[in-house]
């Protein structure tokens, strides 16, 4: 199924000790690239979750963001004390307190806290990186099935859009083709009456082996027929390629070059205004068939 770049999709993974969501924004771009932000997770987790991406996707830009939310029995906070800080406070406390000029009393814990240098030291506990390589897992599967199925919808929408494209070009392939005689028989028509005209004047008789020959020229010189059928192929594997199951983007651009290459060559071509006017229309919807590949994998 042909799939476009852009999309979103998100995923969680659960245990006892919490949840990590994992978030995938994705738009157009040539290979595939990935940024990831956390909130300080491990290097480890993050490359967990790029990987996942690698085996998964082959183009698009993708910003990935993983959080963790805790559970509240997992979250443990510890006061620890500095004992050989608390017990240097102390001594010193009592030491100024015995000397002379100094009022004695006892020693209260907002005495101890106002202190300069903190004895407490508050530590909360978190997750091991082997506790949350799994839930890492787990949310990057879910955000990454989510975007492909947003990526499958656009995809398909794509593919509707370009084969009604695909189909007006074809009728004016059509087009062209049922020109290229008229424009050779119209030749003939404005060649021979200039030749009528210049030669009744001299009281010449009309050479008609030279008309043919003249005409015979023209047609070779402004036949864009090859030019048409290459066209007429290349659409064809244009359409089969939109109902492949890999990655199609690159070789639809590569397949458009080729296409506006036997466009550009039919316009250098042709010398009847309707052809020139019909080549132009081609080469306008060409150019919004690029914007619209420019958004497939």
């Amino acid at each position: 199924m042909m799939n476009s770049m852009t999309g979103f999709g998100r995923g969680i993974g659960e245990s006892e000790i919490g949840s990590v969501t994992a978030e995938i924004k994705a738009v157009n771009s040539r290979f595939l690239e990935i940024n990831i932000r956390s909130d300080h997770f491990f290097g480890s987790l993050e490359e967990i979750a790029r990987a996942a991406a690698k085996k998964t996707l082959s183009r698009g830009k993708l910003n990935i963001f993983l959080s963790f939310t805790p559970t509240a029995s997992a979250k443990a906070t510890r006061v620890e004390v500095d004992e050989g800080l608390l017990s240097a406070y102390l001594s010193a406390l009592a030491d100024i307190s015995g000397r002379k000029g100094v009022k004695k009393g006892k020693v209260h814990v907002s005495d101890l806290l106002s202190l300069p240098e903190p004895f407490l030291t508050i530590r909360k506990e978190t997750a091991t990186e082997e506790e949350m390589a799994p839930l890492v897992k787990a949310a990057m599967e879910g955000a990454l099935v989510s975007l492909i199925e947003m990526r499958q919808r656009e995809g398909h929408n794509l593919k509707v859009d370009l084969k009604q494209r695909l189909a007006f070009l074809r009728e004016r392939l059509a087009f062209l083709l049922s020109r290229q005689d008229l424009a050779a028989k119209a030749y003939e028509e404005r060649l021979r009456q200039r030749m009528e005209k210049i030669l009744e004047q001299m009281n010449f008789e009309v050479d008609e082996g030279r008309i043919l020959e003249e005409v015979a020229l023209f047609s070779e010189k402004t036949d864009y027929t090859e030019e048409v059928v290459r066209f007429a192929s290349h659409l064809d594997q244009f359409d089969a390629m939109l109902e492949s199951e890999e990655p199609i983007g690159r070789k639809l651009d590569f397949l458009l070059q080729e296409i506006n290459r036997e466009a550009n060559t039919t316009a250098s071509k042709a010398s009847d205004a309707e052809v020139i006017d019909t080549v132009i229309q081609v080469k306008t919807e060409l150019e919004k068939i690029r914007e619209q590949v420019q958004n497939i994998e």
